[in-house]
């Protein structure tokens, strides 16, 4: 499920037309204001009503983008797939090294809290974390233990992008998987 984060200036405009529909409501009850055209009064609720709408859309909108931005260092090729390894360089873990595409405690990025982060799960047994984490509030973290080395720069994703990212990866995989088996079974043939 989808964390519902928006930025402060967002919070503070959906507060402020909050309390001036519960004012305006208000005064409305206590007749207050007569004489007012109903049409006026629905006007005035549906222009706060889209203002916050399309503000949250917004802000959502632009928190979405953050995350796509985050991905840069994550690139999937015909050789297979580019992660960060390290302050300022990448690596490229090719397809046939791939057993899986998992989820788990993140182990040398992040910045002093343990997240959930994408791993590749190698067909050595081994496995290999990635930069790109899933967003958790910081009351819910756990602190890194202090002798682990951190690389800072991580994407920190929102949960559904974050999975939709480990889906669309699990699924480039198996297609890799699958063309692979299918080349060595057309090569024994001939």
């Amino acid at each position: 499920m989808s964390s519902f984060r928006v930025t402060t200036p967002v919070k503070i405009l959906l507060g402020v037309l909050f309390v001036a529909d519960a004012g305006f409501g208000a005064a409305l009850a206590l007749g207050l204001l007569r004489g007012l055209s109903p049409w006026l009064i629905g006007g005035a609720y549906a222009a706060t009503v889209l203002i916050a709408v399309l503000a949250y859309r917004a802000s959502r909108a632009r928190a979405l983008k953050r995350g796509f931005d985050g991905l840069r260092d994550l690139t999937i090729g015909d050789e297979g797939i580019r992660l960060p390894a390290g302050t300022l360089s990448t690596r490229v873990v090719p397809w046939a090294q791939i057993a899986d595409v998992t989820t788990r405690r993140s182990a040398r990025f992040g910045d002093g809290h343990l997240r959930d982060a994408l791993w590749l799960d190698l067909v050595t047994g081994g496995g290999i974390e990635s930069s790109v984490q899933r967003y958790a509030p910081r009351g819910k973290l756990e602190p890194a233990p202090p002798q682990r080395r951190q690389f800072d720069q991580t994407a920190i994703l929102d949960p559904a992008l974050f999975d939709a990212v480990v889906e669309r990866l699990r699924k480039e995989l198996r297609h890799r998987q699958l063309h692979a088996q299918l080349r060595s079974t057309r090569l024994r043939e001939y």
